[in-house]
């Protein structure tokens, strides 16, 4: 199990987010899509290697004060036994909270590490290359 999802946070190339600042509003919305992979592509408006398990993209407010909206794109879990499935919407949640939290090696960033002045620092979805 762990090396499952170690492998996942390896290969993780995916979407770009920005963290909520202390204090705003943040909504949430899950779309359940069968097909991440080319939805994920769409939105990055780019071509991935490895296959897409899922991925979070923000949008701003629609009118000022409202909540900004991270939309994360993944399928349904099957079972309360699929893992993969719940860890990719896991992972994209952590996106919408924490914002980019990859290096450019698809690993966990260090909470010591300061993202936006960080150039090693990448944008992050959920993705394998076994499928």
């Amino acid at each position: 199990m762990r090396l499952v999802l170690a492998a996942l946070l390896v290969i993780l190339p995916g979407c770009a987010t920005q963290p909520p600042q202390k204090g705003e509003n943040v909504a949430v919305v899950w779309n359940r899509v069968e097909e991440p992979h080319q939805m994920c592509e769409s939105l990055a408006g780019r071509k991935h290697f490895f296959n897409i398990l899922g991925c979070s993209h923000w949008q701003e407010p629609a009118q000022a004060g409202g909540p900004r909206v991270c939309s994360i794109y993944a399928p349904a879990p099957r079972s309360e036994r699929d893992m993969q499935r719940f860890a990719t919407l896991g992972h994209e949640l952590m996106h919408c909270f924490d914002g980019n939290w990859h290096d450019r090696w698809g690993r966990m960033n260090t909470p010591s590490r300061n993202l936006a002045g960080d150039p090693n620092a990448a944008a992050g979805g959920t993705s394998s290359s076994q499928q």
